[in-house]
């Protein structure tokens, strides 16, 4: 909807454009200068960028020797003929900035902030002012309040991208030179702190104004305190925390020249300013030049000694998760993508030998005026090429004190042996919970999560004659069982057949004292033998049973934080192809 108000403005001020002259550009310009289209013999000057949207303030003929603030829309990387934006508010003002927006995501509100003579002040002093947008258009301008706008100059607004900052300038009592940048933090009800100065390793005892804090966290603004000249030059510093930067440095030329340059902005890789330099238009022109060097990303895939081949595919994908570009992977595990600098990109990269597998990144590409960038992304493949933990079910794998896993088999079972009294009873095995209506529920989930780790150990079984393993490769299956937290009495006892399994050196005979390092070990085992008995019948197990080690281990109580106890009663399954 903006962006048709914008074009609906634009093709009505080109319709009733005045006729009068205005001093024509030369043929030859100085480098950088965006030439005819966007700039005349009047001063146009202080560049801001609002998504795809120059604003710039001009004192061109057709504004009646006033100064307005113009709007050209970037499309293709290029700048349509500059009109005057009649939809913002800002025009009705004197001695106007360029503004700055912000866009709440959350509320959906629209913010505009600028400076302008407040017109209700008998000093006719420079405020900063703002307006919101619903949906319904902006409201009245008003000045920004608590101590932001006061008695002083104050001008020049520009907030950060998440809008949690405002920088301005002004010349209020208690700063460090002529004018000074001041930050005030957005709080927790949407009003603005306090202002507080930059700081000396920001301000100098000149004038520093039109500050702007780039997508990266970079500041920069202009200053006459840097060049020993007088005149205005691009400042940039690099962020150390959130609302501080680092000592700031005068920018290498052609950004910087003897002349002024202020009002920086930022669209893509291009740094626009505006400049009174010699080999312009007139008055101050505005310029573009390539901000950064280029960046080149290069990446890694580590195999962690996993004899995992590192075939698969790299995706790049927008900050808007649209995929960009796709890259095979050959068993060298590199791969070079393209970027652009100062974009948010996700890399993701799939190996064709691990399925369920997908190991993803975030990355800002950097910004460096003075040099390229080479970026480099490692993925490592995971150690645990299959991790199963039963609490993601969000129902308790076993019924409080019991050791079988919590099936609709072995429900039955467990009800039976109430039935005829085998437990329940003596005091030897009241630990066991009767498994109520609300199990039946359970048992579903739980026949699903045991049918689930079935698959993945057939899938993990077909990899060992699939070109994913050398050959001679083995599995290894490790269960680990857990209890909660709940104490077991000193009459609990083991009440099921003796376990004599020289395979895992475990010995259990009927009677046995009972306690959470015991349950959680028949947990584990049980498991085991619950998933040895439905995989028997497969044609692939068979032809690679011996190839397959099993693991048992009780860990006793589960430590794991912020989970409830049905959920603590549960077994982890890690499947691992060895070399």
């Amino acid at each position: 909807m903006m962006m048709k108000i914008k074009i609906f403005f634009f093709l009505l001020t080109m319709i009733f454009i005045s006729c009068k002259s205005i001093p024509p550009c030369p043929e030859e310009l100085e480098i950088g200068n965006l030439g005819k289209t966007i700039n005349t013999g009047m001063d146009d000057h202080l560049p801001v960028v609002y998504g795809d949207t120059l604003y710039f303030t001009s004192t061109r003929e057709e504004s009646d020797d006033n100064e307005l603030v113009f709007m050209s829309l970037i499309i293709d990387g290029k700048f349509t003929y500059p009109v005057i934006d009649k939809s913002l508010p800002i025009n009705k003002f004197q001695k106007i900035s360029s503004p700055a927006f912000f866009l709440n995501k959350q509320t959906g509100v629209q913010e505009l902030y600028f400076a302008a003579i407040n017109p209700k002040t008998k000093k006719g002093n420079r405020d900063i002012f703002v307006s919101l947008d619903s949906g319904n258009g902006w409201s009245n301008p008003v000045p920004v309040a608590y101590k932001i706008s006061t008695e002083n100059y104050e001008s020049h607004p520009s907030l950060s991208s998440d809008g949690s900052i405002l920088l301005f300038s002004s010349d209020r009592t208690g700063g460090i030179g002529d004018v000074d940048l001041y930050i005030s933090l957005r709080q927790n009800d949407g009003s603005w702190s306090e202002p507080a100065n930059l700081g000396k390793d920001i301000n100098t005892p000149k004038a520093d104004i039109a500050p702007l804090i780039a997508p990266d966290g970079y500041l920069y603004f202009a200053s006459k305190g840097f060049g020993g000249d007088s005149t205005y030059d691009i400042i940039k510093a690099e962020p150390s925390k959130k609302g501080s930067w680092q000592k700031p440095r005068k920018m290498k030329p052609p950004i910087n020249t003897k002349f002024d340059e202020s009002g920086p902005a930022i669209w893509n890789n291009m740094l626009i300013l505006s400049s009174n330099r010699k080999g312009g238009c007139g008055g101050f022109d505005i310029y573009s030049f390539d901000l950064c060097g280029p960046v080149t990303l290069e990446g890694e895939i580590l195999d962690n000694e996993s004899g995992i081949p590192l075939n698969g595919k790299v995706e790049l994908y927008d900050n808007n998760k649209n995929k960009l570009y796709e890259q095979e992977i050959s068993e060298d595990g590199k791969f070079t993508l393209p970027v652009e600098v100062l974009k948010t990109y996700t890399i993701k990269y799939n190996n064709y030998c691990l399925p369920n597998t997908t190991l993803e990144q975030d990355i800002t590409t950097p910004c460096n005026d003075t040099s390229s960038v080479k970026l480099q992304v490692i993925f490592t493949l995971p150690e645990e090429q299959n991790m199963f933990h039963t609490e993601e079910f969000v129902v308790p794998f076993f019924v409080t004190g019991y050791y079988k896993p919590n099936t609709s088999d072995n429900l039955d079972g467990l009800r039976m042996k109430f039935a005829y009294n085998i437990i329940g009873v003596a005091d030897s095995t009241k630990y066991i919970e009767f498994p109520g209506p609300q199990y039946d529920v359970y048992s579903a989930q739980v026949d699903e999560g045991i049918d689930n780790v079935i698959e993945n150990i057939l899938k993990t079984i077909e990899q060992l004659s699939g070109p994913c393993t050398s050959g001679k490769n083995d599995i290894t299956i490790h269960i680990t069982g857990y209890a909660d937290p709940r104490m077991l009495s000193e009459f609990s006892r083991y009440f099921e057949d003796d376990i004599d399994d020289e395979d895992f050196a475990l010995h259990i005979n009927r009677g046995d004292i009972m306690t959470n390092e015991l349950l959680s070990t028949l947990r584990a085992y049980n498991t085991y033998v619950l998933l040895l008995s439905k995989l028997e019948d497969s044609e692939e197990f068979q032809n690679f049973q011996d190839r397959i080690k099993w693991e048992i281990e009780g860990k006793g109580i589960d430590e794991k934080p912020d989970l409830s106890n049905e959920m603590r009663r549960r077994v982890d399954i890690k499947i691992s192809i060895n070399k």
